[in-house]
């Protein structure tokens, strides 16, 4: 058995290496490598919006924490599919617009260039390091996959699976991730189109599987019984509006284009992927706490279920797809990261904006130690996959969402409460966590049921609206680049 998985996998992972390897020779500037400028279609731009988003957490993490919490989940997980169109419709065209005019290669370029330099740098600094425990998750969970599956020891996995995912990122930029991404959507789907019908036919249809849920975790059947309403209100918002600044590795892929055809077309690619995918996911998440009663860690429950009930060849397929969704996450931060340190703290410290050789090896330098170092946090992380990811997440949505948002459409929105507004969500984001860890002693539960995210990102939109009342306004050049004439104050 293990040795069929070996060869699906092995095939998948030189396909990877490949598609690296063929994109190496496109990649002749550092907007090639990190953006891809107007370079990518329609597919390859909805598919790695949605890949990257979804990630580990969703095949491994979010199938566990379902299985585990019962209909409580449930919302939260499927709201991910409305995060698209929140991203697109609110975000994206007018980042798209933004960014051509001052051909920006990072979100804290836009964050620099409403809010100022200090707005910008601070940006870059809690997107690198929100970014580290996303990565560690997402090669912890590939390598719990491959030790219980194929019985390779945890260490070696990780070594494995990061040098992959490192390799193509760093050959080919955001060609081979967003192309990569494209391929590894299409098997996330064909994964879970052949684990449902399976799921469904052992528990008997959905009247016998919901029964025998309800046994399992009779606190579970009901979508408040086993947490605070306002904890599934909380997940419900988080994972849906408050993608927009929990995810710009995501949402950096607004970046890649000028073409406003190309980005509603991508619109419907990825509300359709993600539609499917967590519909899919619920049916699975339920199914496994009726069939698998006794999984001792929840984040093996997808591995449990591929080796219990699918035949190797189609549990080769269906793990390549697990593994696809954490890849498309890896090569995405990592390429992020890359492009952050290199243009927002590299290119400005040392004046090298200029060097186009020297800009591409600074990011393909960064981009292998931050891998490494994401393998070095992933030896010994948290157990639970989806809170390690869901702590970087909140971090960010916190800091970013309002700012953002306000940056983008409200011209009243001033350089000095963008800033601050920055600080205060992050900073109450980690004493919401704090507070709640000192009582509950978890990383999943928070006073109240407020998620960290709901709570940091509030403080920072009033801090925002506040500190804009009574400080200076933005110059006309800013308001100029932001905004229509009609919008301009």
């Amino acid at each position: 058995m293990a040795g069929t998985y070996i060869v699906v996998i092995v095939i998948y992972f030189l396909a990877m290496l490949a598609v690296g390897f063929l994109f190496t020779k496109k990649v002749s500037s550092e907007r090639d490598y990190f953006i891809a400028k107007d370079k990518l279609n329609a597919p390859v731009i909805g598919f790695s919006f949605s890949a990257t988003q979804m990630s580990g957490s969703t095949y491994m993490g979010t199938v566990g924490s379902v299985r585990a919490l019962g209909y409580a989940f449930i919302p939260a997980a499927i709201s991910s599919a409305a995060a698209p169109w929140f991203c697109y419709v609110l975000v994206g065209d007018r980042i798209r617009k933004v960014s051509a005019r001052l051909k920006s290669v990072t979100m804290a370029d836009i964050f620099e260039s409403r809010y100022g330099k200090a707005a910008g740098l601070t940006a870059t600094i809690i997107m690198i390091i929100a970014s580290i425990p996303t990565i560690a998750a997402q090669l912890k969970a590939a390598a719990n996959a491959f030790e219980i599956l194929i019985g390779i020891p945890y260490v070696l996995s990780l070594f494995l699976f990061g040098g992959i995912v490192v390799a193509y990122t760093l050959l080919g930029g955001m060609f081979a991730v967003a192309w990569t991404d494209l391929i590894q959507g299409i098997l996330m789907i064909c994964g879970f189109a052949i684990l449902v019908p399976v799921v469904l036919i052992k528990s008997g249809g959905f009247t016998a599987m919901h029964e025998a849920y309800a046994n399992f975790n009779p606190a579970g059947i009901s979508i408040s019984g086993s947490q605070p309403m306002m904890w599934v209100i909380s997940g419900f918002l988080v994972w849906g509006f408050f993608q927009i600044g929990g995810q710009p590795a995501a949402v950096t892929r607004f970046l890649t284009t000028s073409d406003a055809k190309t980005m509603k077309k991508a619109l419907a690619y990825s509300i359709v992927f993600e539609s499917f995918i967590f519909m899919a996911l619920a049916i699975i998440s339920i199914g496994a706490g009726a069939l698998l009663p006794k999984v001792e860690n929840s984040d093996m429950t997808l591995p449990m279920l591929i080796q219990t009930y699918l035949h190797p060849i189609l549990g080769g397929v269906v793990l390549s797809a697990a593994l696809g969704a954490m890849m498309s996450t890896v090569d995405s931060v990592l390429l992020m990261v890359s492009s952050l340190f290199v243009n927002n703290i590299y290119v400005k410290a040392f004046h090298k904006k200029d060097n186009t050789k020297e800009t591409l090896t600074a990011g393909r330098i960064i981009v292998v130690a931050v891998g490494v170092l994401g393998l070095l946090v992933a030896i010994k992380p948290p157990d639970a996959i989806l809170w390690i990811i869901t702590t970087g997440f909140s971090l960010m949505a916190s800091a970013f969402t309002f700012p953002l948002l306000l940056g983008l459409w409200w011209p009243k929105a001033t350089k000095a409460a963008g800033l601050t507004g920055i600080l205060t969500g992050a900073v109450a984001c980690l004493f919401w966590y704090i507070l709640g860890y000192i009582q509950f002693h978890s990383l999943s539960s928070w006073i109240g049921g407020i998620w960290p995210a709901i709570f940091g990102s509030v403080i920072s939109l009033l801090v925002t609206i506040v500190v804009s009342l009574f400080t200076e306004p933005i110059d006309r050049e800013t308001a100029e680049v932001f905004y229509d004439d009609s919008l301009i104050a």
